[in-house]
């Protein structure tokens, strides 16, 4: 699998009014780990150390972090079992952990507040987090989470800029967040000329090679726009907090560690991606964990049957 294959999610958003304006999702790390030993299979792979760990060891370094990044792919319900055994373990600190979750937009936290403090049944609680999920979005993969910041009382942060904003920014720029937001946010400083080639080169992979050229350069704008976001929102929780995002938000070289690290470099940030396989040990890896698990099967290629855009005519 490529190193930027869409989501299923991103798939069925690829396409709209002839321009390429995917919230996009890059996926890193597809190919397979090798393990040193068949036990070794679906053990944590610790990055620095190029070594397979046991879970325990995981947990302590999460348990030592002030955020932690879990890395999907959106529809592994193995994924999903791992993040929630995190999260479990992490319930315990004080403050409470913040879990914070691309599933839901900014302007829906209001409504997620509302509904985390009403004195409605846990049952009736989640039913009303369902029908504020946006469709797309698997509500099996996340309910169990959701089921845990329920009973744990843990707080939950909406995490994402919805797709009619991002499309703002696609085709007005980042002025359309309003002024100095793009200061606010690290968007203005610390991103070198190299990154933005390698991000340019996910966009376009990501997009099966169809996204036109003119439009590369929004799409990049877009991406960098919702990872630094995803890092403020992050930084506005009270305590510490649990991300659950798509894996290519977690990477340490282009995605949401990056703003992180440039406006709170104090904070210790734990990036783990969920993996379906992983890559070979001696690729780059931009995260601190990459914890294997099976892929899931999919009825076809998210490339297939796709054409790139025709070109519009020009303006009489």
């Amino acid at each position: 699998m490529s190193i930027a294959m869409l989501s299923s999610l991103s798939t069925r958003r690829l396409l709209h009014a002839g321009l390429l304006v995917a919230t996009l999702s890059v996926q890193a790390g597809c190919s397979a780990i090798q393990a040193e030993r068949r036990d070794d299979a679906d053990k944590p792979w610790k990055v620095g150390d190029r070594r397979h760990v046991e879970f325990d060891e995981l947990l302590r370094q999460a348990r030592g972090a002030d955020i932690v990044l879990l890395g999907e792919t959106h529809d592994n319900p193995a994924h999903h079992a791992t993040q929630r055994r995190l999260l479990e373990s992490l319930a315990d600190r004080r403050p409470a952990p913040a879990l914070v979750m691309e599933q839901f937009d900014l302007e829906q936290q209001a409504s997620l507040d509302a509904i985390l403090r009403s004195r409605e049944t846990q049952q009736e609680k989640l039913l009303a987090l369902k029908a504020l999920m946006k469709p797309g979005w698997q509500w099996s993969g996340y309910e169990g989470l959701l089921s845990t910041a329920l009973e744990r009382n843990l707080p939950v942060l909406a995490a994402n800029i919805s797709r009619e904003a991002l499309r703002e920014v696609s085709r007005n720029g980042v002025a359309t967040l309003g002024a100095g937001a793009s200061a606010q946010l690290g968007l203005d400083t610390g991103w070198s000329a190299a990154q933005q080639a390698s991000l340019r080169q996910e966009v376009e992979a990501a997009h099966c090679g169809m996204l036109p050229e003119a439009a590369v350069g929004a799409m990049v704008d877009a991406q960098r726009v919702r990872d630094a976001i995803m890092a403020d929102r992050l930084l506005s929780a009270p305590g510490s907090a649990v991300a659950i995002l798509g894996r290519g938000h977690v990477r340490q070289d282009l995605a949401v560690p990056v703003y992180l690290k440039q406006r709170a470099p104090q904070k210790k940030v734990l990036s783990v991606a969920l993996a379906e396989g992983g890559v070979a040990p001696d690729a780059p890896q931009p995260y601190d964990y990459v914890i294997p698990a099976e892929a899931v099967s999919r009825a076809e290629d998210p490339c297939a049957g796709l054409t790139a855009p025709k070109p519009q005519p020009a303006a009489r």
